[in-house]
């Protein structure tokens, strides 16, 4: 590996833990740039502007879920299964990749990175709307049932699996997909 993959690996990774931690818009170039112990010279050689590097932050981090996804549509479930495949998923990728799966949950605000744009028929909410026959309201009551517990676990940093509930949080979503208009 060249020296410029290596800082820009280091550079990807000090910008992950931080915005999984603190959000995208909490965390300067220079807070990126000391904790992957580069010097700012090096971090705008390698991301001309934060938007640059958070979009391509975005990108990878969350590439493991969008597959997820991608399989679950290529299947084409009922609603009801489509909901219960989805907090399996979500609940497997929490205990998996928590900081990745706080980028889906907490989006940033400054910028739409393309996996979390509306627009983008392949991004994980669109998908859920689709498999779930919601419209933009049900879609974001039900988006905020299927993360709700996932970021209360991440924000109070309690211990502890979410797959093994998974299956049981479902049961209590699940109506959720009768209130549709």
């Amino acid at each position: 590996m060249g020296r410029k993959a290596f800082v820009r690996d280091r550079i990807l990774a000090a910008a992950f833990d931080l915005f999984a931690v603190r959000g995208y818009e909490a965390v300067s170039t220079r807070d990126i740039a000391a904790k992957a112990e580069v010097g700012p010279a090096s971090m705008f050689k390698a991301f001309p502007t934060k938007e640059q590097l958070g979009r391509e932050l975005y990108t990878i981090a969350l590439a493991p879920i969008e597959r997820e996804f991608a399989a679950l549509a290529a299947t084409t479930p009922s609603p009801a299964a489509a909901l219960t495949a989805t907090v399996e998923i979500l609940y497997r990728m929490y205990d998996q990749r928590p900081r990745a799966l706080a980028l889906l949950i907490f989006p940033p605000h400054d910028i739409t990175p393309w996996e979390v744009d509306r627009a983008n028929d392949g991004a994980v909410r669109a998908i859920i709307r689709r498999l779930t026959a919601q419209d933009d309201d049900g879609e974001a009551v039900l988006w905020g049932a299927l993360t709700g517990p996932l970021a209360d676990r991440y924000l109070r940093r309690r211990e502890g699996l979410m797959a093994p509930h998974a299956v049981a949080h479902a049961r209590r979503i699940l109506p959720l997909l009768s209130f549709r208009p």
